[in-house]
């Protein structure tokens, strides 16, 4: 027991001179080879030299092991923290589907060449040629996205409009263009006859029209439709006079031919408005309601007609 102690005492002063070029390894290899108090003396009494050392790397390794999981663990929570995944905040918020996204941004697109069209069509004094295509974007919005679509592109345009002109160009489109175009397109998208459609859209037009006569006469501070009583009535007067024919035309006669010409002109309008939109959007793919034998005999002449498959 004596030879062991003694040959274990020369080993380490050995292994100690000659790590001496070493210095930052010497408390290393103490521990390794030379083992701590406790365990030299364990080696001593037992005679085996190589036990403390197995224990001592044993102990190394499981305390590397332990350094490792502590820092793998202390990360995870960090890599959670910096990519957090959280759909809504509170039970509260509504959430879009992509159809409710793709509608909205068709709107803001429809209604800003909406915009763009009649704009062009006011700075130009396009009106005329233009006039019949002005509701094309809003038509479309109801016949893509639903009928509140085509309202909401119709209120989106007259905004920037009353960004861009101010609010008398914006009201004016409202009363002249963007509700007759928002209720055709409804029509359209309800499938409601010709014929119903046709006269809701005349008496829409022709109340536009008489909106628009009364923000005018407001505008410029005077009764444009007394003026233009006045004007008509004129022109029967000598219309009598170059026929030698007496009497005139009293007042509430010449505004029933007034009323009545307007309703004539809102008919032809949209009656053309259906025809246009239904070659338009029907070769775009939307469905607008059957079309009348007889304006589909001057519409589709010369065209040759696919057979149906239930007729011979």
């Amino acid at each position: 027991m004596g030879v062991c102690s003694v040959l274990q005492q020369s080993r380490c002063v050995h292994m100690q001179q000659g790590s001496s070029h070493f210095p930052q390894h010497r408390h290393l290899q103490r521990r390794l080879l030379c083992g701590p108090p406790a365990a030299a003396a364990a080696a001593a009494g037992d005679g085996n030299d190589s036990r403390p050392i197995a224990a001592d790397s044993i102990s190394t390794e499981q305390q590397q092991q332990q350094q490792q999981s502590s820092k793998h663990g202390s990360s995870q929570p960090r890599q959670q923290k910096a990519v957090p995944i959280r759909i809504a905040a509170t039970t509260n918020e509504e959430t879009y589907s992509l159809e409710d996204t793709k509608a909205l941004v068709e709107t803001a697109m429809l209604s800003a060449v909406s915009g763009l069209a009649f704009l062009l069509s006011t700075l130009l004094k396009l009106d005329n040629s233009l006039g019949y295509f002005l509701p094309l974007p809003i038509a479309i919005a109801a016949c893509r996205s639903g009928v509140a679509a085509a309202w909401y592109t119709m209120l989106a345009t007259a905004f920037l409009l009353l960004v861009l002109l101010g609010p008398l160009r914006a009201i004016t489109y409202v009363l002249m263009h963007g509700m007759l175009a928002a209720a055709l397109g409804s029509m359209w998208v309800w499938q409601w006859p010709w014929s119903v459609s046709i006269i809701a859209g005349a008496v829409l037009r022709m109340a536009g029209q008489l909106g628009y006569l009364v923000l005018s006469s407001l505008t410029m501070n005077e009764n444009l439709f007394a003026v233009m009583l006045s004007n008509v009535h004129n022109l029967l007067d000598r219309l009598s006079a170059a026929l030698r024919s007496s009497g005139s035309a009293s007042t509430l006669t010449i505004s029933c031919m007034i009323f009545a010409l307007l309703l004539v002109n809102g008919l032809c309008y949209v009656f053309l408005q259906h025809v246009i939109y239904h070659v338009i959007l029907g070769s775009m793919g939307f469905k607008l309601g059957p079309l009348p034998g007889i304006v589909r005999k001057y519409v589709y002449a010369g065209v040759p007609q696919q057979p149906q498959p239930g007729k011979a």
